[in-house]
C-alpha cells in the first residue's frame, strides 16, 4: 500500500475519531460506508464489506477509548449506566461478532440498514424533558437499572454482526429510551463503545479478518480525532449535539438504503 492510500485512511480514521469524541458515537456509521465508498473513488482497491467491518471494528475501539478519557476529564460519564448498558452489551457483542463469520454480506448489510433506519426514527421521537445543562455531572445521573440491561444486550449483539462497536444507537437508546441528558449520554456512551467495541473486535481477530496495516494507520487517526471531538464536544450546545447526530444518522441512512436499491 503506497503513501497516498495511507494518508487517505489516516484522515478517515481522524474524521471518524473527531464524531466519536464529539457525539459518542463510535465514527461506525461513517466509517463503515466511507471504506466501502472513498477508496474506489480515489482509484484505490475496493474493500470487501468483510474487511471494511474488521477494521471499523478496531477503529471505533481506538476512537472510542480515546474519545471516553476526554469526557471523563469533565465528568460527563456515568458509571452504573456503562455498566448496566456495557456489561450486557460486551457479552452479545462477542457472539454476534463470532456470527459474523458466518453471516451473509447482504445480510450484514441489511442488518446495518435496519439499526440506522431504527436510530433515524429515535431521533425524530419528541423527547422527556431531562437536565441538559453545563453542569450536569454522571455521578447524579439516575435511569432505569434493567432497561439499560436490556436494551445493552439486544445492540450489543446486532452490533457484533455489522462490526460497529462504537454503536451508533447508543446515543438514540439513552436519549430517548432510557432518558439520560446529553452529554452524560455522550460520555457514557463512549465508554460502552470500549467494552462493546473490545468484544466485537475480538471476534474479529480470532476469525482472521483484520487487515493489520490499514487498521493501524485507520486507528492512529482516530485517537487523535477523538481528542479533538471530545473538546469540542464540551463547548456545543446539547441541543446542537442531537441536531448534529440526528442530520448525521438521517444521511447515512439514506445512503445506506440507496446503496441496498441500487
Amino acid at each position: 500500500m503506497d503513501v497516498f492510500a495511507l494518508t487517505v485512511l489516516f484522515l478517515l480514521g481522524m474524521g471518524g475519531g473527531l464524531l466519536s469524541g464529539l457525539l459518542g458515537i463510535g465514527g461506525g456509521i461513517v466509517m463503515f460506508p466511507l471504506l466501502l465508498e472513498v477508496p474506489p473513488l480515489l482509484g484505490m482497491a475496493a474493500f470487501g464489506i468483510k474487511t471494511a467491518a474488521a477494521i471499523t471494528s478496531v477503529q471505533s475501539f481506538a476512537g472510542a477509548l480515546s474519545g471516553a478519557l476526554g469526557h471523563h476529564r469533565f465528568g460527563r460519564i456515568s458509571g452504573p449506566l456503562v455498566w448496566c448498558f456495557g456489561g450486557s452489551m460486551s457479552l452479545t457483542a462477542l457472539l454476534g461478532s463470532w456470527l459474523s463469520a458466518r453471516v451473509p454480506e447482504l445480510l450484514i448489510m441489511l442488518v446495518f440498514a435496519g439499526m440506522a433506519i431504527c436510530a433515524s426514527l429515535l431521533m425524530l421521537l419528541p423527547r422527556r424533558p431531562v437536565d441538559d445543562s453545563d453542569d450536569v455531572h454522571g455521578a447524579t445521573t439516575r435511569f432505569h437499572h434493567r432497561a439499560a440491561v436490556g436494551w445493552g444486550g439486544l445492540l450489543g449483539l446486532l452490533s457484533g454482526i455489522v462490526g460497529q462497536g462504537g454503536g451508533f444507537l447508543f446515543v438514540p437508546v439513552m436519549l430517548h429510551l432510557l432518558h439520560i441528558p446529553t452529554r452524560i449520554a455522550v460520555g457514557s456512551a463512549l465508554l460502552v463503545g470500549i467494552l462493546s467495541s473490545f468484544s466485537v473486535m475480538l471476534g474479529r481477530i480470532g476469525t482472521f479478518q483484520v487487515p493489520w496495516l490499514e487498521s493501524v494507520v485507520v486507528v492512529v487517526g482516530a485517537i487523535a480525532g477523538a481528542q479533538l471531538g471530545a473538546r469540542f464536544s464540551q463547548r456545543v450546545p446539547g441541543r446542537w449535539l442531537r441536531i448534529l447526530l440526528s442530520l448525521i444518522i438521517v444521511f447515512i441512512t439514506l445512503r445506506v438504503i440507496a446503496g441496498l436499491i441500487g
